[in-house]
């Protein structure tokens, strides 16, 4: 259930369009994303690492791979091949639903790459790299000290 939710939400974004729109709002998810990644670590006891390498599956014990190329339509799969930085948290989305197929408790932490997958509903697109998160035509975000410059972050609404 998860992860067909999650597939047909991928499948859904106007691929075509990604990247024509920024504003203030993408980087309001933005920060948003990494507040609650940076809760996720809080939460669950895990020592931050840097967002690019933060499949939450595997970080909570899942080994399993998943490749969006066995889930996704080939404009996606064509999209994220130009695109590595989405590419990546387009599979630990979809690594993660995967995972709460198996347990359901985990189903709460897909709402950490929520305000990213919105990002791309939203036709905006970021880079995410070790270093920085960018939004396209829009913001920058640097990532030094980001688990401690966004743990103690009040929530944004992203409605």
């Amino acid at each position: 259930m998860y992860l067909k939710q999650a597939i047909a939400r991928i499948n859904n974004i106007d691929w075509s369009l990604v990247g024509g729109i920024a504003s203030k709002v993408e980087a309001d998810l933005a920060c948003e994303f990494l507040r609650r990644l940076a809760c996720f670590f809080k939460e669950e006891g895990i020592s931050p690492i840097k967002p690019l390498v933060a499949d939450i599956a595997k970080l909570l014990g899942d080994t399993e791979e998943v490749e969006v190329s066995d889930y996704c339509n080939s404009e996606v799969v064509e999209f994220l091949g130009e695109n590595i930085y989405v590419k990546n948290i387009i599979q630990y989305y979809l690594h993660l639903a995967k995972y709460a197929e198996e347990r359901p408790e985990t189903y709460r932490h897909l709402n950490v790459y929520e305000p990213l997958i919105k990002i791309l509903e939203r036709k905006g697109l970021f880079v995410l790299r070790i270093n920085a998160l960018d939004i396209v035509n829009g913001s920058h975000i640097p990532l030094e000290d980001w688990y401690e410059n966004f743990v103690n972050m009040n929530s944004l609404e992203i409605d």
